[in-house]
């Protein structure tokens, strides 16, 4: 009886194991998919949305022997794009002439054209997010022109301007901007900022290139851009929003004498105060720094000295800080989100007072900085050593 029992139980073991013998039926080949590795966005002179895919070649992946995006064959990867009314309209148009399907999960980076911007940026947060294949830690960027001149530059470190535009975004010189991190800021009623490149020439070679460079940070307000935020404003920014990054400030200690201080490390306490009917923001920095080049001349073994090099250093950081502030107070737009700041303190005034009129009440806000700048490392040496008396 017990032999019956065990053959009819392996008698209907069998179609289950034939069933998973079958291999998957709802497999996708790699062979058939087109993988994006970044792509662009513009508005046309037409009002129309222009969307441009940079895609890999498999066929040309061999080892690289050349620099600049591929083989001695030509480029690994080629870029194409089309016109539509929407943004997935475009898409759609593209891939009724690709051979196999554009699949989004590898893209990094979405490079927005200034027009674009200027228009707003909203229109992207409706396509990007109804694609479970698009990724929310995806880069956005901004460029000056057209988002496809960028992706047609052609950089020499990397095989792909895709991953110099990455590398660039993620850069411990640079404050990454994802889709994540606009899409909060713009639905709390915020103003976003995003990392802004520009193509550029390069300088000397026999070979011309086509590099990329990073220039700052784009201001936006709302979801509209407005300017852009260069050199000290970009500087300025980074303590305001407590993100400090590596970045070079080279200033005279004497005319002609120019010293250059690397900011090693940096942060930056904020405290809104209520005093009638304004805010007051009390700022405490903490700036750290390097020497890294010294044309001065000065004996930085003597203490005296460091602490007039800290003051000049601490007086750098704070005119970074208030060009900053100018330049948001000028456009009524809030980059560096002190708003929040303000809710999170005092979250009544915010919500009965400040929320409906912030543009207003922050364009009359009152700052006050205090900056502790403290320069710990001076080199291997102290002077230089061509110096007589060494």
């Amino acid at each position: 009886m017990a032999h019956h029992k065990h053959l009819f139980k392996l008698v209907m073991t069998m179609p289950l194991i034939l069933t998973y013998l079958t291999g998957c039926w709802d497999r996708t080949e790699t062979n058939d998919i087109a993988f994006v590795l970044s792509s662009s966005v513009d508005l046309e002179d037409n009002g129309k949305y222009r969307i441009a895919y940079m895609l890999p070649l498999p066929g040309s992946m061999g080892g690289a022997s050349g620099g600049g995006g591929g083989t001695s064959g030509g480029k690994s990867y080629y870029i194409d794009s089309e016109v539509g009314s929407t943004l997935r309209e475009a898409t759609s148009k593209l891939q009724m002439r690709m051979s196999r399907r554009i699949f989004l999960s590898h893209r990094r980076t979405i490079v927005i054209g200034e027009k674009f911007a200027k228009k707003g940026i909203d229109t992207l947060f409706d396509v990007v997010p109804r694609s479970p294949e698009s990724r929310l830690t995806t880069y956005l960027v901004l460029t000056k022109g057209k988002g496809y001149d960028l992706l047609n530059t052609d950089p020499k470190f990397e095989r792909f301007p895709a991953e110099t535009i990455r590398e660039l975004t993620k850069s411990r010189q640079s404050m990454a901007t994802s889709t994540k991190d606009i899409g909060i800021a713009l639905s709390f009623n915020s103003d976003p900022i995003m990392n802004y490149f520009e193509p550029k020439e390069g300088q000397v070679a026999k070979e011309p290139s086509q590099e990329i460079q990073a220039f700052g940070y784009a201001q936006f307000k709302g979801d509209r851009l407005v300017g852009i935020y260069t050199k000290q404003e970009a500087d300025g920014l980074m303590w305001l929003r407590d993100q400090v990054k590596e970045h070079l400030l080279t200033f005279p200690m004497e005319p002609g004498k120019d010293i250059s201080i690397l900011v090693t490390e940096g942060h930056t306490k904020i405290k809104p105060k209520l005093q009638d009917d304004k805010v007051v923001f009390e700022l405490v920095v903490d700036a750290v720094g390097a020497v890294r080049e010294d044309l001065s001349k000065l004996d930085l073994n003597k203490s005296e000295l460091i602490h007039k090099i800290e003051r000049k250093f601490s007086v750098q950081v704070k005119k970074s800080i208030l060009a900053t502030i100018n330049q948001m107070q000028k456009e009524g737009t809030d980059s560096a989100q002190l708003g929040l700041i303000v809710w999170r303190k005092h979250p009544h005034a915010w919500k009965t007072r400040f929320e409906a009129n912030w543009e207003d009440y922050f364009k009359d806000a009152e700052f006050r900085i205090m900056v502790n700048a403290s320069i710990p490392e001076t080199g291997l040496i102290n002077q230089n050593v061509v110096q007589e008396g060494m």
